[in-house]
């Protein structure tokens, strides 16, 4: 007949002692983060993050240079003045043909000669407004890039915070383990010296040590690079050690999206898309600013002349042109028409991309959540209760080393891959997020 040992009713003393050892074990948990510790929700970190990022700033600053060309396009040509002809001697002769003039003001320019010429550029076509609209698209581009990156940065930070999550859960359940395991071995030991457990049960046990804390080394190396990560996503100090609270997680909203009306959503919100989009707006204002270029522009000028011709004091009007004889801007033309067909490629097969990419994370998305749903979260948390009274027991010599080794091992596997699962719904949602310009 089996007999159920992990419920066995524990004597008052061995209970006291197993009390105790349990605070033990939770102070010793409490004492691994550094004194200079920040502690912050997902939500509390992602507002820091999106306050102090420094490739957000510095992305929006893209944003106020176009504002800067909007407004540099807007303005109108400077007029030009010239003055030339100037002689800056006084005609000596006044006989022999020479005309004597009278000075032109103040006593100044008697008998000398100069001009002065005004001359304005007015542009023909409408190469302003063209180039004024080239530059509001530039700005519009510069928007959907932002929004691009923001999305991008954001779906790095929330699957980074994701994995850090998933590696503090391993490193608490792991440290707590390498206690129990530290303290059964040195009760072993003890056991050991008197004669009453063999050498090898004692190998076993100092082999599981060793793996543990071999397990809890790399952990924290991963760890400590997302802790990397996410200190320089939100411009924390080096010195700092980053502790991200754990949320329970909701499943149900998730278990609602249908593939359809995702794609719908990545085809008008996909930040990418949206860029390139953007792209062939701003391609298209620069290819009909190209062609407006095949009208030359007007030069307007008024001219003043003294003693350059029979008038004393000549004024006259003029406008010059250039005549497209031999440069009708064909080649730049042809460039932005190129230009154009080649954004509009790169719209289509970033489209068919996205799409794809939603079909794929959605259905990874399904079965991660079937996978997390599967697991009884009430079993999971009556694993550590578990895993003590399976140690006690063994103390007791209630179940052999084998049973003890091969339960303990269930346990550690069972509450990873539940924390695994929790991840991979983080990340697959975030990358949805990220895919269709939404928040899941």
């Amino acid at each position: 007949m089996e007999t159920n040992t992990w419920h066995m009713p524990l004597q008052p003393t061995k209970r006291i002692i197993w009390t105790g050892l349990l605070l033990l074990l939770a102070s010793t948990a409490a004492a691994q983060a550094p004194a200079d510790t920040l502690r912050y929700s997902v939500q509390e970190a992602e507002k820091i993050f999106l306050q102090n990022n420094l490739l957000l700033l510095a992305e929006k600053l893209n944003i106020d240079q176009a504002e800067a060309h909007i407004l540099q396009a807007k303005a109108w040509p400077n007029p030009s003045f010239t003055v030339d002809e100037v002689n800056l001697w006084a005609t000596a002769r006044q006989t022999g043909g020479a005309e004597v003039s009278p000075p032109f003001r103040n006593g100044w320019g008697k008998n000398q000669q100069f001009a002065m010429q005004l001359e304005q550029l007015v542009q023909t076509a409408r190469k302003r407004q063209k180039s004024i609209q080239l530059e509001a698209s530039s700005k519009t581009l510069a928007e959907r890039s932002f929004t691009d990156l923001l999305y991008a940065l954001r779906a790095e930070f929330r699957q980074t915070a994701a994995g850090l999550i998933y590696h503090q859960h391993l490193l608490q359940d792991l440290t707590l383990q390498q206690t129990l395991v530290t303290r059964l071995l040195d009760a072993q030991t003890a056991q050991y010296t008197l004669g009453n457990v063999p050498e090898a049960e004692l190998v076993r046990l100092r082999a599981l040590q060793f793996s543990l804390r071999a397990e809890i080394n790399d952990m924290k190396a991963t760890a400590g690079e997302e802790q990397q990560q996410l200190k320089t996503l939100m411009a924390l100090e080096p010195e700092r050690y980053l502790v991200l609270e754990d949320s329970e997680p909701h499943f149900s909203a998730l278990r609602q999206l249908s593939l359809h009306a995702l794609l719908r959503s990545a085809e008008e919100h996909n930040p990418a898309l949206q860029t390139a989009l953007a792209a062939i707006k701003m391609n298209e204002a620069a290819y009909a600013l190209e062609r407006s270029k095949r009208v030359p522009d007007l030069r307007f000028n008024m001219s003043y002349d003294r003693n350059g011709s029979t008038m004393l004091d000549f004024v006259g009007f003029g406008v010059a042109v250039d005549l497209p004889f031999f440069d009708r801007n064909k080649g730049n033309i042809r460039a932005a028409s190129l230009q154009v067909r080649q954004s509009e490629l790169a719209y289509r097969h970033k489209s068919s991309e996205t799409g794809n990419s939603v079909a794929k994370t959605f259905a990874d998305l399904q079965n991660a959540l079937q996978a997390a749903t599967a697991i009884d979260t009430a079993y999971l948390h009556r694993l550590d209760v578990l895993m003590q009274g399976l140690t006690l027991n063994f103390m007791q010599r209630n179940i052999s080393l084998l049973e003890f080794l091969d339960f303990f091992t269930s346990f550690r596997e069972n509450k990873q891959l539940y924390y695994q699962a929790v991840r991979s719904v983080a990340t697959l949602k975030e990358s949805l997020n990220y895919l269709t310009g939404s928040d899941l």
